[in-house]
């Protein structure tokens, strides 16, 4: 069986996170009733299509190699980090954000011109990472059956 999974370990997460990204996109219309390209490529948002994927890899070695072993071990703490990543790092880089982008409005005296927008939504809520690795796992059951 471990041979026969090498392959599906690769595709599988791929599909995972690029079906979860273009999900964001689909919610993202009927959240705000527009087609917004960014949103097929933007990090942030639910679900997690980085949690998704990092779910999907460590399911994967689950069922390949058990949950015993030393691959599961280290795909589960490379799905922590990512995880942890998201939620902690990311979004507090999205709050420093929009810190800089109000003191570079309200501050006077800067020219503003010199100062990129900062992204204010780079990381994810724990819900938006709780809907990507729900969605990650069992889509990766799904796809299993396929391979």
């Amino acid at each position: 069986m471990k041979h026969k999974m090498i392959y599906p370990i690769v595709l599988i997460p791929i599909i995972v996170g690029l079906f979860t990204q273009v999900m964001k996109f689909l919610l993202s219309i009927v959240n705000h009733r527009k087609v917004e390209m960014k949103y097929l490529f933007t990090s942030g948002h639910m679900p997690s299509s980085h949690t998704s994927f990092v779910v999907s890899l460590a399911t994967l070695v689950a069922l390949s190699d058990s949950i015993y072993s030393t691959t599961f071990a280290i795909s589960f703490v490379f799905a922590f980090i990512v995880i942890h990543d998201a939620i902690r790092i990311r979004m507090n880089i999205g709050e420093n954000g929009k810190i800089v982008n109000k003191l570079i409005k309200e501050v006077p005296g800067i020219n503003k011109e010199n100062y990129p927008i900062l992204r204010e939504r780079v990381g994810h809520k724990p819900l938006e990472v709780l809907g990507g690795g729900i969605f990650g796992f069992f889509l990766t059951l799904l796809l299993v059956q396929f391979f």
